[in-house]
């Protein structure tokens, strides 16, 4: 799979509304032109009014025509981009690949009601987005270690991994990746935990140290809709 990877700004105060009708009109229709929801995300610390959506597609034929079916539906021009387009203002979007240990969510995944265990599960969930710039040619040997031994240290300790993603068109040399955990408590105790284990240290450090040129990271919360690791 190909993901579009979209960075929105919204106007201040405009999250909910624009939230709100992506789940009442811009999803669905998506939906029916086959494009996969891999993750909707919004900012509560940090730069707010932030909304980060990531969207599967087959591949680049897939995407070209699915984006044209859904740009020339009558119900995304008639009800769904008058009711959404007010509320940005400004937008980023990125081509990526992603890695084979990537979770792939359902096309149509369940949507809780509200004020059910489900969605107060998802509600308090917290995203730890991790934006590393690598070094040209350094992302296979990132990837490798990540896979054989950052994932299965922070799966241990209760992490779970939400998305991982690397520039193809864009920005190169980046990669994305996203960890999901229930709550604030648990983001702060599975990070101590994970940087206190011997492994590490001692194995996974060592593999990644001279590979990375930046890093930058900030949380985000996800939506009813938004898809989950489980």
């Amino acid at each position: 799979m190909i993901y579009d990877y979209r960075m929105y700004t919204l106007k201040p105060g405009a999250t909910s509304d624009y939230r709100t009708g992506v789940k009442e009109i811009g999803l669905p229709i998506r939906q029916r032109h086959g494009v996969t929801l891999a993750g909707w995300y919004w900012s509560e610390v940090g730069a707010l009014n932030q909304v980060v959506h990531i969207w599967g597609y087959d591949d680049i034929k897939h995407m070209e025509e699915a984006k044209h079916a859904f740009h020339t539906d009558p119900e995304w021009t008639g009800k769904y981009v008058p009711r959404a387009q007010p509320l940005v203002e400004s937008q980023k979007t990125w081509t990526m690949n992603s890695s084979d240990f990537c979770p792939i969510y359902p096309a149509i995944g369940d949507v809780p009601a509200d004020g059910t265990p489900e969605f107060m599960k998802k509600n308090n969930m917290v995203f730890d987005f991790r934006v590393y710039t690598f070094k040209p040619g350094g992302i296979p040997a990132y990837m490798a270690a990540a896979g054989e031994v950052a994932l299965p240290i922070r799966a241990r300790h209760g992490i779970k991994l939400a998305g991982w993603y690397y520039g193809d068109v864009g920005d190169l040399n980046t990669v994305t990746h996203i960890w999901a955990y229930e709550d604030l408590k648990h983001f702060k105790e599975g990070k101590d935990a994970v940087n206190a284990d011997p492994e590490w240290a001692g194995s996974y450090l060592p593999r990644v140290r001279g590979l990375l040129v930046a890093q930058n990271t900030y949380l985000m919360n996800t939506s009813e809709f938004g898809p989950v690791p489980e």
